[in-house]
C-alpha cells in the first residue's frame, strides 16, 4: 500500500534537512528555513523529529556580534549513522569509519602483499572492520569496476574479480564497490572545493591511469574511464592489455608511479633528461585527455595520485597537447587543477557514497 501523500512529503523533507546538515555542517533554524524553502513551523517539527530519533542535536553556536545570546545551531550527531569506507591499493588496505556530518571516528591501515588476490584483500578488510559498527560499507578499488566486479585493474592485477562477493563472504556484510577514481571525484564534489562543478573529471595515477566522472552532479553510471588504455601512439609500445601505443605503455606508468617525485624534482633542478621525460609525459597525457574531454565535455579536470606531480611540472605541455586535440569551445570553459583533498579523496568519496544511500533510504 502506498504511503499517504503527507507522510511521503514528511519523509522527503526529513531526508532533505538531514542531508543539508550532513553536507553543509551546523546551521541555525533560520538558515535551514532559507536553504530548504520550508516554513519555520515545518523546520521546527522536522528538527524535533530528527532530535528524538537521535540524528541531530541543538547546541549553543556562533555569536552574531551583537548583544544577547549566541545563536542556537542544529548539527548532526556523528554516531547516529556511520559508514565504513575501505580503500584497496597494491600495497595496502585502508579503513576510515566516518560518522554523520563527515566526522572521522576511526582509521586503520594494514599492508597488502604484492600480487594478493581478491579474497586475501577482503580478509584484510574484514580484519580492519572487526566489530566496527557501520550501517553501510563501501570499498574503493583502482581499475574498471561495474556492479561490484573488478573487470580489470592494472594496479592490482585482477581481471573479472567479483570483489563484492569476496567482501561479503569475508565480513558477512553487504557491500558497495566503487572504482577509486569515481570515489575520489565524489569526495572532491562533496567535501572538497568542486561542489560548483556539475561535470567533473578526476584523473587518478596509480600503477595505472583511470578517470572518474561526475555528470550533472551525479557519479557516472557503471565504472571509471580507462584513460591509461587510450591509444596515443598507434603502432607504439605493446601494453600489458595487449594493445599497442596505450598511454600507460607510452608513459611507463609502473615506473613513473614509483619515481615521479624524484623525476619532477630533478626536472625542477635543471636535469635535461628528467625535463624531457616530464615534458613528453605531459604531452601524452594531454593527448589522451583530449579524447575524453571531447566525448564527456567536463567543466573541470582534477589530476590526482602521482598525476598531480606530473601536471604541476608539465602543465604547459598538457595544455598545449590538449589544445591540439579538442575544440576551442570545449577548452574555453575547462578548468584544470589539482585535488583539494589529496590522497584522502577516495576514502572520503567512498564514505559519501554510503551516506547518500543511507539518507536516501529515509525518503
Amino acid at each position: 500500500m502506498a504511503r499517504p501523500a503527507t507522510e511521503e512529503l514528511r519523509r522527503r523533507n526529513r531526508s532533505a534537512l538531514l542531508d543539508q546538515l550532513h553536507r553543509r555542517g551546523p546551521q541555525t533554524r533560520a538558515e535551514l528555513t532559507e536553504a530548504l524553502g520550508l516554513n519555520r513551523s515545518t523546520i521546527g517539527a522536522l528538527a524535533t523529529d530528527l532530535s528524538e530519533s537521535g540524528h541531530i542535536q541543538e547546541t549553543t553556536g556562533r555569536s552574531t556580534g551583537a548583544a544577547g545570546r549566541p545563536s542556537t545551531l542544529v548539527e548532526c550527531v556523528p554516531e547516529a549513522e556511520t559508514v565504513a569506507a575501505v580503500e584497496v591499493r597494491a600495497d595496502r588496505v585502508r579503513l576510515a569509519l566516518v560518522g554523520l556530518g563527515g566526522t572521522l571516528l576511526a582509521r586503520a591501515e594494514v599492508p597488502l602483499e604484492p600480487g594478493a588476490d581478491g579474497p586475501e584483500a577482503a580478509e584484510l578488510a574484514a580484519r580492519l572492520l572487526a566489530d566496527t559498527p557501520a550501517a553501510e560499507t563501501v570499498a574503493a578499488v583502482p581499475g574498471l569496476v561495474d556492479a561490484g566486479v573488478v573487470a580489470q585493474s592494472t594496479e592490482l592485477g585482477w581481471v573479472d574479480r567479483d570483489f563484492r562477493t569476496d567482501l561479503e563472504r569475508a565480513t558477512g556484510r553487504s557491500w558497495r564497490v566503487a572504482d577509486l577514481a569515481t570515489a575520489a571525484a565524489v569526495g572532491e564534489r562533496s567535501r572538497g572545493d568542486a561542489h560548483r562543478s556539475p561535470n567533473l573529471l578526476y584523473l587518478h595515477g596509480g600503477r595505472g591511469v583511470t578517470a572518474g566522472m561526475i555528470a550533472d552532479g551525479r557519479p557516472r553510471r557503471g565504472s571509471s574511464i580507462m584513460l591509461g588504455h587510450v591509444v596515443v601512439n598507434p603502432g607504439g609500445q605493446k601494453c600489458r592489455c595487449g594493445l599497442h601505443g596505450c598511454l600507460e605503455a607510452e608513459m611507463g606508468t609502473f615506473e613513473q608511479s614509483a619515481t615521479i617525485e624524484a623525476t619532477t624534482t630533478a626536472a625542477w633542478m635543471g636535469d635535461t633528461a628528467a625535463r624531457e621525460v616530464v615534458h613528453r609525459s605531459g604531452g601524452l597525457l594531454g593527448r589522451a585527455l583530449g579524447s575524453v574531454v571531447t566525448a564527456a565535455t567536463p567543466d573541470e579536470v582534477l589530476f590526482g595520485g602521482w598525476l598531480r606531480e606530473l601536471y604541476l611540472s608539465s602543465a604547459a605541455a598538457v595544455r598545449s597537447s590538449l589544445a591540439e586535440a579538442t575544440l576551442p569551445q570545449l577548452r574555453a570553459r575547462l578548468r584544470l587543477r589539482t585535488p583539494a583533498l589529496g590522497s584522502e579523496g577516495p576514502l572520503i568519496g567512498a564514505a559519501e557514497t554510503g551516506f547518500e544511500a543511507l539518507i536516501g533510504e529515509m525518503r
